[in-house]
Parts: structure tokens; sequence; C-alpha cells
């Protein structure tokens, strides 16, 4: 399969510089309304990306196709010790298969100067297959494990969009609808001693629909006042079934609490109203405020509990601009924003890791509400650009991972709402360009978290002070070629129970053009000295953990990417690599 889409996309390569060539020497004759752009990238582990995006232009209409592909394996080695009611230690050897299709159809219609059509398709189908060994032990029993998991995932969605234009930026009206439906399978099988112990089935759909209309309008004193509404739904039913066999080790599974599934449906209904204008010269102004009203309705299927949750909220914002000069602008901004948990955080199903281990999310959380307020600077010259950011933020409710332990020395790894987390930070980026051919950008970002909370019995209190920089170098010559250094460092931080050690790494790449920079050639290696890593500890008067994780993130990649026909390159497709949100990381 690998092999066939890497001839697929060579043999683009070949007929769109063939075409390129084509339409240069007719170029005088006729204009080609195609456009277009093909990528391969491969590391030398068997890895590889690939991109194909094609243009068609006409007078009053474009059409875009994209594709996106990639499969590559993640290999990542795992520790954890655990020492509460006994100690027990693990070695996990992760390996993971990632395979994903991705294709997007755009339609972008202008059948006057006063109406605008956009139609989007997207489909997405990824797969990932987990094979985990584990050892564990413990102080009185040794265990070898094998679980596999080959989690599927087929997406669809589709958005319409239309706007009328009365008078351009001035006076608008626009219409946005979305649907998107997605089908999850996740079957696994889990082996103790090569004797299979238990089979799992899991299944959900998760689906969402945005329907929204928005106003725009100036006065003759140039304010300009914008409002809308909008509905928003989402709901899932998932269904997840463990099937015991006879080989169970100890009947471990039977002390597992039962929860098939849960039914979620979630329906907010939204409005907004603000206004802004400027003042004068150097000031401009920008108040508002949002409003919804959301309906959460939760069924565990286990229990047939309803949990059912409705609340309404304002949300209002402020925005203070002052320029100055063509150089500076500094700025305040007031901005109140929900944030509400996804399915993976909801799903109450206990997924086993292994026999003492497992994960399983809360379907009681509630969305996190975060207040900010910031200041911003920004000064921007002919060889250095300055921009600083000063900001609070305070978040109730806020969601954050936990650990649980049991009497039985059992490890659950879930998720809860806090009480209360306060940010205060200031982060700085200055680019400058002391020649032609070369950019310096560092950047610093120093934050102090302050947060409180309990659940069942732990205390989540974290008071800390942490900060992260990056540091990149660019080389351009005259003659397409390219050259970038990036070096990330985060420093030791804590959050909920835990101290997360410092992260640090280097990626070195190197990019030639050829044919007018139509044809790019790229060489780059990630983490070159390999010292990426995560490592996460917790030490208390009653229980004692520690975690170290290391991904294969030293890599060396080479790619080719053809340009033809002027083709503007635009965001491609959603990456389809899980979210990582555990503090605890075992190659989930």
């Amino acid at each position: 399969m690998k092999k066939r889409i890497t001839q697929i996309l060579f043999s683009l390569l070949t007929f769109c510089t063939n075409a390129d060539i084509y339409a240069q020497e007719n170029e005088k004759k006729t204009k080609n309304p195609w456009s277009g752009s093909v990528s391969l990238n491969y590391d030398f582990t068997n890895n590889f990306t690939g991109n194909v995006n094609l243009g068609y232009t006409q007078k009053n209409w474009d059409l875009f196709l994209d594709y996106s592909g990639h499969s590559d394996r993640i290999e990542i080695s795992s520790e954890l010790f655990r020492s509460f009611s006994a100690k027990t230690s693990q070695l996990l050897e992760t390996e993971q298969h990632h395979l994903s299709h991705s294709v997007a159809i755009l339609l972008d219609m202008r059948p006057s100067s006063r109406n605008l059509f956009l139609w989007n398709l997207k489909l997405q189908f990824p797969k990932i297959t987990t094979n985990r060994d584990i050892n564990n032990r413990t102080q009185t029993k040794e265990y070898d494990l094998h679980h596999r998991i080959a989690f599927s995932r087929k997406t669809i969605e589709g958005s319409l969009f239309y706007k009328h234009i009365y008078e351009t930026n001035k006076h608008e009206l626009s219409l946005n609808g979305i649907f998107s439906h997605t089908k999850d399978s996740r079957p696994s099988t889990y082996q103790i001693d090569d004797l299979l112990t238990y089979t799992t089935t899991g299944n959900e759909k998760p689906e969402f629909v945005r329907l929204q209309m928005d106003y725009l309008y100036t006065f003759e004193n140039q304010g300009q006042l914008e409002t809308g509404i909008q509905f928003f739904s989402r709901w899932n039913k998932t269904r997840y079934n463990l099937h015991d066999t006879e080989e169970n080790l100890n009947n471990w599974l039977s002390n597992l609490p039962l929860n098939d599934g849960l039914n979620h449906h979630e329906y907010i209904y939204t409005a907004h109203l603000s206004y802004s204008q400027q003042q004068g010269e150097f000031w401009h102004y920008k108040i508002g405020i949002l409003a919804d009203y959301d309906i959460t309705r939760t069924k565990l299927m286990e229990n047939t509990d309803k949990h059912n949750f409705d609340r309404f909220y304002f949300y209002p914002h402020l925005t203070l601009q002052y320029t100055p000069s063509d150089q500076q602008e500094l700025a305040f901004h007031f901005t109140r924003k929900a944030a509400h948990p996804d399915y993976t955080q909801l799903n109450p199903f206990t997924n086993p890791i292994d026999h003492q281990t497992f994960e399983q999310g809360n379907p009681l959380l509630r969305p996190e509400i975060t207040s900010r307020a910031e200041i911003n600077y920004l000064l921007h010259g002919e060889k250095i650009q300055l921009n600083g950011n000063l900001y609070f933020n305070s978040t109730e409710r806020f969601i954050t991972p936990v650990t649980l332990f049991s009497e039985d020395n059992t490890l659950t790894l879930s998720y809860t709402n806090g009480s209360m987390e306060n940010k205060v930070g200031l982060d700085i980026n200055l680019s400058g360009s002391p020649t032609s051919w070369m950019t310096i950008t560092p950047s610093i970002s120093l934050v102090h978290a302050h947060a409180n909370g309990k659940y069942q019995g732990i205390n989540l209190h974290v008071d800390d002070f942490s900060w992260s920089g990056n540091l990149e170098l660019n080389l351009n010559s005259k003659k397409h070629t390219e050259f970038q250094a990036l070096f990330s460092y985060q420093s030791p931080t804590k959050v909920p129970q835990f101290k997360i050690e410092e992260n640090y790494y280097l990626d070195l790449a190197i990019k030639q053009g050829f044919f007018n920079n139509r044809l790019q050639v790229s060489f780059s290696v990630s983490d070159v000295f390999d010292t990426s890593e995560w490592q996460a500890r917790s030490n208390t008067d009653t229980y004692r953990l520690a975690n170290y994780s290391k991904e294969a993130t030293h890599a060396y990649w080479i790619g080719l990417t053809f340009n033809f026909n002027n083709f503007k390159s635009r965001p491609s497709a959603d990456d389809s690599h899980p979210q990582k949100r555990q503090i605890i990381q075992l190659g989930q």
C-alpha cells in the first residue's frame, strides 16, 4: 500500500513537471486555469507523508482539491514506578502505526460582486494500530503482557458559506452552516503470559452541527456594529464492552466498574453584539458581549443515571488600541470564553492498559470558563520586530488530568474539574535581520501559575513558576537556498499532583529550490541530539509515582515539492495524530 501511494505521488510529480513546461511554452497563447502542488516527504525508517493540491480558476469561480496522506511508525519506551500499598514497576515498549488519508474539496463561487458562496467537503480516514509489550513486576510476582488496539475513524464534514455584500467591509450579511459525522471503532485484545485474557469492542458516533448568521453595518461616523446568532449542537453515543475469558488473571476484570457507554447531547444557543470605532488618528476601540444558553444531557448506560446541566452565561470583550505611528501599536484586550471537554475526556469506559493501570473519562466534567486580560505591544521596523504580551488568565472549573490510587495498588488515569487556576505570564518575541540573508528570532515565555481544588481527597494545589524559550535561525540566499535551525527549551513545570522535568531539542532543515523555485528539495533532522523525553514524578506522604517516556523523535527526512502555474499554498487537512492529554505517558 505504501509503495503504491509513493509511486502515484512520484508519477504526479513527473506529470506536473511536464504540464508546467507545456504551460510555459503556451503562456503567450492562452492562460492555463490549472495550478497545483505535489509534495512527498520520506524518512529513513520507511515513514512518509504526501500531499497533492490542485486548483482550477475561472472568472467567477474556483475549485480546489487537496489530498494528504501519511504512514509512520512511532516507537515509544516508557517506565512507570509506583509505591502505594505495594511497590510495582513496569517497562513498556510501544509501537504505533499511523495510516491516514484526508481529502478536501473547496468550491468558491462569485456570481456577482455582491454575492459570495463557499462550499467545502472534507473526508478523513485515520487508522492507528498500537502494539504494547509490558513487563510488570511486583514484590511477589512478574508478568509479561501484550496489548493490541486497532483504532479506525471515518469522518465526513461539510460546510456552506454565503455572504451578501451591500458595501464592502461596511455593510454585509453572512450565513454559515457546518455538519460533521464521525464513526470510530476500537477493538482490542489483551494477553498475559501469552494467554488471551480479554477482548474489547468499542464504537462511537460523535456528530455536531453549527448554524450561524452575522450582520455588519457601518454608521455615518464610521462606527461599526456587528451582531449575530448561532446554534451549535453536538451528540455522541459510545458503546464499549469487555469480553472476559477463562484465562483472566485472578478474575481482575470483575473488579472494574461496569460502564458500557453513554448518550450525550449538548445544545448551545448564542447571540453576540459588538461596536467598534476609530477615535481620532491614534485610538480605536471595540466593545461587545456574547451570551449563550447551554443545555447538556448525559445518560450513563450501566445504571440509567441522568445528569442534566442548564446554564446561561455572558462573555464580555473589550479592545482598546493605540497606534502612535506606523511602526508601533499598543493594545489592551479583555475576553471571557468557555472551553468544553471533548469526548475522550467524557467517555466513562474503563480502558485497561494492564491489570493494574486503567484509563477512564469523567462524564460529569463541566466546561471551564476563562477570563483573560492582556496588554500587547508591537514594534516593527526595517530590520527588527518586537512583540510583547503581558497577560493574566483566570480559569474557573479548570479541567486537569488526575491520577487515582486504590487499596489494591491499581492506578486510574482520569480527569476532573479543579476550582480555580490563575496564570500571570509574559511572552516576548524578537525578530531581527542583521543582513538581507539572515533572520534571528529568539522568544521567551514566563508563567506563574496558581491552582487549587480537591477531588476524592486529592489536593490539586499548584504554585509554580516556569519558562520556555525558542531560538530560530533562518539563512536565505538569492539562489533559493534556505537553512533553518530551531532550538526549543521547556523548564521544569508543576501541574496538579506532578512535577514535569525539563525538555529540550534541536531541529535542523535545509531547502534548495530549482527551476525558479518551482521544484524544492529539502533535508531535515528532527531532535538532532535525541534529547526530547518525558519525565513526571509525584511524591507525597501516602504514595510515590514516577513516569519516564521516550519517543523516537530523532529522524532524518528528505522531501520533494513541486509547484506549477504559480500555485499558492493553503492550509492542509488536519493532522489525525491523537492529542496527548494525560500526565502519565505510557504510549497511549
